[in-house]
C-alpha cells in the first residue's frame, strides 16, 4: 500500500471532491477497525446515489478497501476528567517532556534535542506555534525560550530581566510550508543558552510521571503500532497509529473558510486502557491535549516517529492526536538552512547519533529551481540510469527499505551500525562539495555497517538479494575505505563497473572568475 499510496492518491484526487489521501485503520460507525484501507478525505460526505459513477470513490482499491472521512475538527484545547496532569515547574538540568513558552500566557513542550550541523551548537526541538504562533509561514525572528514560562512571577518579575528561566533563543519556526509538498509541519528549534547546553539530560520526564523515555534513533510510522510521549499538560500516555499520509482540517470557523490539507501526517488514538481523558461534552480517553504540542511521539524501540501539534477530540469517542512525521520536520527545517542532527539517550546502547531516515525513502528529492537536479547524488544517479548500480538498486532498494522500516531485528542492526547517520553523511556529501564522509562514525566505521547489514540481510532477505548479496559482496566492500567524496566513491565504482559516468562528468561548469 505504502509502495501504491502516491499513485493511489493522485488518481483519487482527480474527483471533485477529495482533498486528501492516506492509509490506516478504517473506519465503521465511528469506531476504528482492525482493518486497513485508503483513507479518503472529501470536502463533505455525501448520499452515493447523488453521486455519478465518475465522482464517487470507488469501494476497493486493489485488495484494499476505501473509508471516506469528513475533514477533521482540530481544536487547540479541552478540559480534564478527572486530575490535572499539567506541570510547569522548572527543571535543571533541562530535559524533554517538560513545559516551555515565549511568553506569560502560553506554554508547549519541549520535546527533544539536537546539534545544529552547521557549528555544533545545542538546539531544542517544538513546535512553531509553541514559540511563535499559528500563522502558516516561515519566521525566524529570535524570540526568548523560557522554562518555565517567562511571566512566572516566582522567576522572573517581567520578561525583560533575563533570569534563569530564559534557556534559549529561537532561530526558526515553520508551520505548513505548502500543501503540494510532502513537508506539512509544525516545528521550531531554539539554540540553547551556553549556561544550559553543557548540562543536558537526554531523557524524557517531568513531574507528573514516573516514566522515563529514551531515544534510540528515528523511524517511520507503522499503522497499528503502539507508540509512546510524555506531554507538559497531560504527561505519560500510550496510543495506537491510525492513520499515515495526508489528512484535511475543517476551516476553524464553520461559517467560513476553506479546509486545510495537511500532508505527510501521523494519527495516534489512545490504547484500550489509557487512563488520560478530555472533557469535549462527555470524557473521552486520549493521547494528547493542548500544553503537549511541541512533544515527541517514541515508537516502542525508543525511535522518535513523529512531532505532536494538534488534536480532534469532537468527532469521535475518543480524542485523535495530529502529529508531524518526524523526516518531514527534519527535511523542511534543512531545506531552510537549519540541517541538525537529532541526540540519542545515553541508555540507547552503542547508537550516539541519529538522523531522519528521509534521505533513504522512496521519495526523490526536489529538483531545484531551474529544473536541475537537487544535487550531485541526482547528477551521477541520472547519467548512470543503466548501469549496474542502478539495477541493483531497482531490484532490491523496495525490499531493504521494507525490511530496515518494518523487520525489527533488520531495524535494530541498521540503527545501531549508525545507517541513519552515514545516510545523512552522503546526502551532506551530494549537497556540500567541500564536506568530507567520515571513516567512522560513534564508534561504527564503514565495513563495520556494511558486514553488520550484510549479516542480517542474508538471514531475513530474499533468495535473489541474498544471491547478489553473495555474489558481489567483496567487490562492494572493497569500495568501503578508501574515498572520501563522492566523487573520489564513483571513479572507484566506475573503474570496476558498476557505473558509467563519474561525478566531474555531471557537476555543473563553473562561471564566473
Amino acid at each position: 500500500m505504502l509502495d501504491a499510496l502516491e499513485t493511489v492518491k493522485r488518481d483519487l484526487l482527480k474527483l471533485p471532491n477529495v482533498v486528501a489521501v492516506g492509509l490506516g485503520l478504517k473506519e465503521t460507525n465511528g469506531e476504528f477497525t482492525d482493518e486497513i484501507s485508503y483513507r479518503v478525505y472529501v470536502a463533505e460526505k455525501r448520499d452515493r446515489a447523488s453521486l455519478k459513477d465518475s465522482e464517487a470513490v470507488p469501494d476497493s482499491i486493489g485488495d484494499f478497501k476505501t473509508d471516506v472521512l469528513p475533514p477533521l475538527v482540530v481544536k487547540d484545547d479541552s478540559d480534564v476528567c478527572g486530575n490535572e496532569r499539567r506541570t510547569l515547574a522548572k527543571h535543571r538540568p533541562l530535559q524533554g517532556g517538560i513545559a516551555i513558552s515565549t511568553d506569560a500566557v502560553s506554554y508547549g513542550t519541549l520535546g527533544w534535542f539536537g546539534t545544529l550541523d552547521a557549528d555544533d551548537s545545542k538546539v531544542l526541538l517544538t513546535n512553531k506555534h509553541v514559540l511563535y504562533d499559528e500563522t502558516n509561514e516561515i519566521v525566524t525572528d529570535a524570540r526568548k525560550t523560557a522554562q518555565p514560562q517567562l511571566g512566572d512571577p516566582s522567576e522572573c518579575c517581567c520578561c525583560e530581566c533575563g533570569s534563569d528561566n530564559v534557556v534559549g533563543e529561537s532561530l526558526i519556526g515553520i508551520r505548513d510550508l505548502s500543501p503540494m509538498t510532502a513537508t506539512s509541519v509544525d516545528a521550531a528549534i531554539a539554540r540553547i543558552d551556553e549556561a544550559h547546553a553543557s548540562n543536558i539530560l537526554l531523557s524524557i520526564t517531568n513531574d507528573s510521571t514516573e516514566e522515563v523515555l529514551e531515544v534510540t534513533g528515528t523511524a517511520t510510522a507503522v499503522v497499528g503500532q503502539t507508540v509512546r510521549k510524555i506531554g507538559a499538560r497531560s504527561g505519560f500516555t500510550r496510543g495506537t497509529v491510525i492513520h499515515v499520509g495526508d489528512m484535511a482540517a475543517a476551516p476553524a470557523d464553520p461559517g467560513g473558510g476553506t479546509i486545510a490539507v495537511r500532508t505527510g501526517q501521523v494519527l495516534v488514538i489512545p490504547v484500550a486502557d489509557e487512563t488520560y481523558e478530555v472533557r469535549e461534552g462527555v470524557c473521552k480517553r486520549a493521547f494528547s491535549n493542548s500544553g503537549d504540542s511541541g512533544a515527541v511521539i517514541l515508537n516502542d524501540a525508543g525511535e522518535i516517529i513523529a512531532l505532536n501539534w494538534g488534536g480532534n477530540r469532537t468527532t469521535y469517542t475518543i480524542a485523535l492526536t495530529v502529529a508531524s512525521n518526524i523526516a518531514n520536520v527534519l527535511t523542511a527545517l534543512a531545506d531552510n538552512g537549519f540541517p541538525l542532527t537529532l541526540s540519542t539517550s545515553p541508555g540507547g546502547g552503542d547508537r550516539a547519533v541519529a538522523r531522519s531516515d528521509a534521505v533513504a525513502a522512496a521519495h526523490l528529492p526536489r529538483p531545484a529551481p531551474d529544473g536541475s537536479p537537487a544535487n550531485l547524488f541526482e547528477r551521477l544517479r541520472d547519467a548512470n540510469r543503466h548501469s549496474l548500480l542502478a539495477w541493483l538498486f531497482e531490484r532490491h532498494h523496495r525490499e531493504i527499505l521494507q525490511l530496515v522500516n518494518h523487520k525489527r531485528p533488520v531495524t535494530v542492526v541498521w540503527h545501531r551500525a549508525q545507517g541513519p547517520a552515514y545516510v545523512a553523511a552522503l546526502s551532506r556529501a551530494g549537497r556540500v562539495e567541500q564536506y568530507r564522509v567520515p571513516l567512522q562514525i560513534a564508534g561504527v566505521d564503514r565495513r563495520g555497517l556494511l558486514r553488520a547489514m550484510e549479516r542480517v540481510l542474508l538471514e531475513h532477505g530474499s533468495e535473489a538479494l541474498r544471491k547478489d548479496i553473495e555474489r558481489y559482496r567483496d567487490e562492494l566492500m572493497s569500495f568501503a575505505d578508501p574515498w572520501d567524496t563522492l566523487e573520489a566513491l564513483a571513479a572507484g565504482l566506475q573503474s570496476r563497473g558498476f557505473i558509467d559516468v563519474v561525478p566531474s562528468m555531471v557537476r555543473p561548469a563553473r562561471t564566473g572568475t
